[in-house]
């Protein structure tokens, strides 16, 4: 995997397919670049598909400091070094945890490096904060928390908590062993995760400052928070708007890729 120096002598790893626009993928927590293996085929004949893993994940080293604040803007710089060194306005993606980073990093690049954002169900729980949503906000804090304080614990298998909240209950139960395992030993750095997305610093005067065009997609059959929080972003983003998928939920990437990636090629 090809990789790109950091500040700290740190590196970044990223996968990259097909040729084209230069087409930034953004994966969740947990997770890695690989997560978008079902969608890039539908957009790599168009695009040139660049799918990092987060600081931390897969090929890439961790950040300097591992802890909940400030991780979602350290994470974004490191995606906003990547989008600022592809010497071409960047379509910018990202699902669940990593749209907050994408936001984050449409944040930190040059203004010319980004052309165009989605974001797919992002938890950017800071919205919901700005916009005084408490109804939405604080079940979903509270139940994250107690995630959060169980798996830094290391108590097995909790997270299925968070599998379940977002993919429907017992969809964790339902997946492959290797996969429930790999989620297993990442619940300790999927809890830092969690934490940091209530932990956001963006202030509403930061949002209105991106002018990008922005979609934000949503899942038919999702919670109701996501819907919540994409109302809460296109309150506070000057050009953004709301997209539905029909039939789906948070496991988009994975049971419906074809029909994401024309919401992302649109």
């Amino acid at each position: 995997m090809p990789t790109l120096d950091l500040p700290d002598s740190r590196k970044l790893a990223y996968r990259e397919e097909g040729s084209g626009p230069p087409l930034v993928l953004v994966h969740g927590s947990p997770g890695e670049g690989r997560s978008w293996g079902r969608v890039v085929p539908h957009l790599k004949e168009r695009f040139r598909t660049i799918c990092p893993d987060l600081p931390g994940y897969g090929g890439s080293d961790r950040l300097e400091v591992d802890e909940p604040a400030g991780r979602m803007t350290a994470m974004g710089a490191a995606v906003a070094r990547l989008v600022d060194s592809l010497g071409a306005p960047v379509r910018l993606v990202g699902h669940s945890y990593g749209g907050n980073i994408a936001l984050q990093a449409a944040l930190q690049a040059r203004p010319d490096a980004v052309e165009r954002i989605v974001l797919l169900e992002p938890v950017y729980f800071r919205a919901l904060q700005l916009t005084g949503d408490d109804a939405a906000l604080e079940p979903a804090a509270a139940h994250f928390e107690d995630y959060a304080r169980r798996a830094t614990a290391g108590e097995s298998e909790v997270v299925r908590l968070m599998i379940d909240y977002w993919f429907g209950e017992g969809a964790f139960a339902r997946m492959p062993d290797p996969v429930r395992g790999y989620l297993s030993a990442s619940a300790g750095r999927n809890a830092i995760d969690v934490r940091s997305s209530f932990l956001g610093t963006n202030t509403a005067a930061d949002l209105a400052a991106l002018h990008h065009p922005v979609t934000i997609v949503d899942g038919e059959t999702s919670r109701e928070v996501v819907r919540s929080i994409a109302r809460a972003l296109v309150t506070l983003l000057p050009n953004a708007r709301m997209e539905g998928l029909a039939g789906a939920n948070h496991g988009m990437l994975d049971t419906h890729p074809e029909a994401v990636a024309r919401l992302i090629a649109t």
